[in-house]
């Protein structure tokens, strides 16, 4: 599985991404302990949440979390089009804390950030 395990090795789930643009029913990602990477969907596999967004780099952004202080951290890792936190742009290698209800957009992709920890 991808991503770095958690203390022990077990991956803890911390939150997820929901997004409701391309399916009126909505579509979610978990996001677990240790680094989430996001970007455009490759057919070698590609990063941990693969977007079906052109617009999104191939290694566009990564969550990091840690279950155990109840924190979570979005971080650019060089994207094309950007990383936005509710509409600020981040630049590269700045990691921002995120929080339940945040609005993050990769590309042309929104999602609300729902964290089981913060």
């Amino acid at each position: 599985m991808a991503g770095n395990p958690a203390v022990g090795g077990a991956r803890v789930l911390v939150g997820f991404l929901v997004t409701f643009q391309n399916d009126p029913g909505g579509s979610f990602w978990a996001v677990h302990s240790g680094r989430t990477q996001m970007g455009r969907a490759a057919a070698d596999g590609g990063p941990d949440i693969a977007l079906p967004d052109a617009s999104a780099s191939s290694r566009h952004a990564s969550i990091h979390a840690d279950p155990a202080t109840g924190q979570a951290f979005i971080e650019d890792d060089g994207s094309r089009n950007g990383t936005f936190l509710n509409e600020q742009r981040l630049t590269q290698g700045d990691r921002r804390q995120i929080r339940d209800n945040d609005r993050l957009r990769l590309g042309s992709t929104t999602f609300v950030v729902k964290l089981l920890v913060s």
